[in-house]
């Protein structure tokens, strides 16, 4: 499998993205910045300006051009360093005081460019406020408008820098996570074409750091567990029908031919032809199991789930049951609490108590006590099948649930292996969970189920 250029990873995309929103982000604040700390310093220079001009204008109504150029030769010396530059200029644009001439006769504000023949050093640009005197005469205050172009020329410097700073981390931080992103893929990729190759046992590799991908590692890890234990279950199960189903059909193959090659009366044949028929219920029971087990498995029974009375059908199994027990002199004692129900199938659970205590009974010597134990506790039900019989060693407990798993190797005793494993399939529908102990001597099986 051919793996995605970084430029066409999805968390390359996803930065590139991220990163031009952020450019235009910090493209519209530098362009609010640079309007606002302008538009601000202007007015402050245009305020100062306007009342320095309204001054001169009252210093002429109440002296005339005389007190107005004795004002502006006082505070227009050279060594005063004032902020303003003053301009008196009559129609013919005469200088009549002060040192500004570039500028038009129209009332209002002008922005000009310096005369460089000036005796003021600076900027190229002037503010000016020009306001028409009685006479003729007009006068302009102008102001140095050097140091709002450099701070405008300052903010866009910081964030052309800014700009670049940020283009360089968010293509560098794209790059990385964008080959963090394809080594990671890279080596999910190559366990899965291990897998895909046959080797069933590999895992995807999770680390520590448990990301989104490594979240999704460990649960492709778990599914692949169990189709992993699904597989051997099958191939168990081939084996195990294979075993089970190989005695009775050669125990049928020969029997009839058996009954063709030899001169039978009429009473053998029939008896080879009964035998014939039982064999024959042995492999449909096998396979009506197996069904059985499919169909539950399927979870199609749960739909139909109603409330039910489990203390009822455990009472009825025991009733059913007792007779055997006590003709191979087992005892069975009883302990069922009064109407604990649950939401389930009755005629599944029904099953499920009968193959439960029907296998305690089956497989424990003569003399043995059973004893089955139903008991709720609010939002729980659990039901015990105990024995004192031989019990089950601790490494083979966990293997009695499986289809056609059975602790006599040598199969001369009735049955299939599918009881138990018909148990574990109706527990997991209903949402429960069984459990094998020790009941020193003897075996304890608890079902614990959600009540209703």
């Amino acid at each position: 499998m051919k793996l995605p250029s970084i430029a066409g990873t999805i968390s390359f995309k996803l930065s590139a993205l991220y990163l031009l929103l952020f450019l235009c982000s910090f493209l519209s604040i530098g362009v609010t910045v640079y309007w606002s700390t302008s538009h601000t310093l202007e007015q402050q220079l245009k305020i100062s300006v306007d009342t320095e001009a309204v001054r001169l204008k009252t210093e002429y109504d109440s002296g005339g051009i005389a007190e107005l150029k004795d004002e502006i030769d006082e505070v227009d010396e050279p060594g005063l360093h004032t902020l303003f530059e003053y301009g008196v200029i009559d129609q013919n644009t005469r200088l009549i005081a002060g040192s500004l001439t570039d500028f038009q006769l129209a009332e209002g504000w002008q922005i000009v460019k310096r005369n460089p023949a000036t005796k003021k050093p600076g900027s190229k640009l002037l503010y000016i406020r020009v306001m028409a005197l009685p006479n003729n005469i007009w006068l302009g205050v102008g102001h140095d408008g050097g140091y709002i172009q450099n701070a405008g020329e300052a903010i866009i410097q910081a964030f052309i820098w800014g700009f670049i700073l940020v283009i360089f981390l968010g293509a560098g931080g794209g790059l990385y996570l964008s080959g963090a992103f394809l080594r990671k893929i890279k080596s999910i990729t190559t366990s899965t074409q291990a897998i895909i190759a046959g080797d069933l046992k590999h895992r995807l590799p999770v680390s520590e750091n448990l990301d989104e991908l490594d979240n999704l590692a460990l649960l492709l890890n778990l599914m692949l567990d169990k189709i992993g234990s699904l597989i051997e279950n099958i191939q168990q199960v081939s084996n195990d029908i294979a075993h089970d189903l190989r005695t009775p059909i050669s125990h049928l193959k020969f029997r009839l031919e058996d009954a063709l090659t030899r001169n039978l009366t009429t009473k053998q044949y029939t008896e080879r032809i009964a035998f014939a028929i039982e064999e024959v219920d042995t492999i449909l029971n096998t396979f009506s199991a197996m069904l059985r087990i499919s169909q539950i498995e399927s979870g199609s029974r749960r739909s139909g789930f109603k409330t039910v009375n489990l203390s009822e059908i455990v009472v009825s199994v025991i009733d059913a049951l007792q007779p055997v027990a006590e003709e191979q002199e087992k005892t069975i004692r009883a302990d069922i609490e009064k109407d604990a129900t649950l939401s389930g199938d009755k005629e599944l659970l029904t099953q499920l108590a009968f193959n439960l205590l029907d296998n305690a009974i089956l497989h424990t010597p003569r003399n043995t006590q059973i004893s089955v134990t139903l008991r709720s506790s609010g939002t729980h039900t659990e039901l015990m099948v105990a024995d004192n019989g031989p019990g089950i060693d601790k490494d083979y407990r966990h293997k009695v649930f499986q289809r056609f798993y059975r602790l006599e190797q040598s199969r001369t005793t009735p049955g299939n292996g599918l009881g138990l494993s018909i148990v574990a399939a109706i527990a997991e529908l209903h949402e429960g969970t069984l459990a094998l102990f020790d009941n020193k001597p003897g075996l304890k099986i608890v079902l614990s189920l959600q009540s209703k």
